[in-house]
């Protein structure tokens, strides 16, 4: 352990004491929501941060500061599965939900469902079937990836989004052929509703009450899906070289924060984080200067890693492992703050971001240039740091990704790929029973 983290640890410890030419409306023949659904919340206002965000808060282990235990989860076999590219979330019931994308055009991204109490999977259908049950697949159509988090609306439903890859040029900034679709589920009765069809690849989607974004490349076309109208809108925020961020920030007030990648005099590139309200009004742009750190855009995953607290406050990392903190002003725009490295040691690659109790404390993993995946706890106020082992066995070619999910016991859940296969790790950061 790093003198950092021995500090840290020991602070932490006293404290615990104390428009599209072929874009689609809803489309005919989906699920509707019925009198079985989850019932929607009368207010916003409420519910708390955790519950509008998919989050889960719970007092901070003594344990947190040391190597968490790590568990591969097993998976259902998925044809021509590949990755979990980040693509989790859960429901108010505790359930949590998987995206499995595909490796080729042949096959279909999934949706999975996982019970943490019994260990077991679901398999809640895949973009191609759906498409085709709802008369709205084209000749020839495919979809591969399911990258988005799936996250809980204040209707109560899970909103996510698929996307195919056919004849996309990241360096021309070429759309995919079939672009992306936007998808919504009743938990409890299963079966997708179709919401709208855009002509970029839906990367992201974010939510903390009525108001669903999605974020499309190229370009960052930021869409937003009204849950009590129907009506939809989108705006385009700019993103030059072939930039995609991988996530985008969704705050207590349904501001949206997504990344502005700009051409400068000199050749070279400048980035800012627009917030924009739920009209796609630009409330503010912040100066983001150690944004791309160096990393060419095409190269560079943008926000990669989100994190809720409960004050309100929401913080995010950054392909370098840069860790920034937005705090809103309410009726007004936010102050985004740099906090430095999320990595004690310096620039890492930092895919997750998970909060403890929702205070002060952050996790997430890392990974540093040439070297293995780490376990970071970061203090968003002192800054204080510390990297542990993280233990993921003998999976070759490991890539990890996620960022928020929680069960309801305090594990954390992070996907990603091991040899063109899907993987997801349960994380225990707090010495309780992993499931057998």
């Amino acid at each position: 352990m790093k003198a950092a983290a021995v500090i840290f640890a020991l602070l932490m410890l006293a404290a615990a004491g104390g428009a599209g030419w072929w874009m689609w409306q809803t489309a005919q023949g989906g699920v509707r929501v019925t009198d079985d659904a989850p019932a929607a919340p009368a207010s916003a206002a409420l519910r708390s941060i955790a519950e509008r965000s998919g989050s889960v808060f719970l007092p901070t282990p003594d344990t947190a500061f040391s190597a968490p235990r790590v568990r591969a989860l097993t998976l259902p076999d998925i044809a021509g599965g590949t990755s979990v590219w980040g693509a989790t979330g859960r429901d108010a019931r505790g359930h949590l939900y998987v995206g499995v994308s595909a490796g080729d055009a042949t096959e279909s991204p999934h949706l999975l469902e996982y019970d943490p109490a019994t260990d077991g999977w679901s398999d809640r259908g895949n973009a191609v079937d759906e498409l085709r049950r709802l008369s709205l697949l084209r000749d020839g159509e495919s979809q591969v990836k399911l990258h988005s988090k799936i996250v809980q609306a204040a209707d109560g439903l899970l909103y996510f989004a698929t996307f195919d890859e056919e004849g996309e040029d990241q360096q021309a900034m070429s759309l995919p052929r079939w672009g992306g679709h936007l998808w919504r589920m009743d938990p409890a009765q299963g079966g997708w509703e179709h919401l709208l069809a855009t002509r970029e690849a839906l990367m992201a989607v974010g939510t903390t009450g009525r108001h669903v974004y999605a974020l499309g490349y190229f370009d960052h076309v930021l869409h937003v899906y009204d849950t009590e109208t129907g009506e939809t809108r989108s705006t385009t925020i700019g993103a030059a070289a072939g930039h995609v961020s991988r996530n985008l920030v969704v705050g207590p007030d349904e501001h949206a924060f997504v990344p502005r990648v700009t051409a400068d005099a000199s050749g070279g590139f400048r980035a800012e984080l627009v917030e924009l309200d739920p009209t796609l009004t630009e409330v503010a742009a912040h100066p983001l200067p150690d944004y791309l750190e160096g990393v060419k855009p095409a190269g560079h995953h943008g926000i990669v890693g989100v994190s809720y607290l409960a004050d309100d406050r929401v913080a995010f990392t950054t392909h370098t492992g840069r860790l920034y903190l937005v705090v809103p002003t309410p009726g007004g725009a936010a102050t985004v703050k740099a906090l430095g490295y999320f990595h004690p040691d310096g620039a890492a690659y930092a895919p997750s971001l998970f909060a403890f109790s929702g205070e002060t404390l952050v996790a997430g993993v890392a990974r540093r240039e040439h070297g293995a995946f780490e376990w970071v706890v970061h203090d968003v106020d002192s800054g204080l740091a510390g990297a542990f082992a993280l233990d993921t066995g003998d999976l070759p070619t490991l890539l990890l990704y996620g960022s928020v999910t929680r069960d309801d016991a305090g594990r954390f859940y992070v996907g990603g790929w091991s040899n063109q296969r899907p993987v997801v790790l349960q994380i225990d950061a707090g010495g309780g029973a992993l499931n057998p």
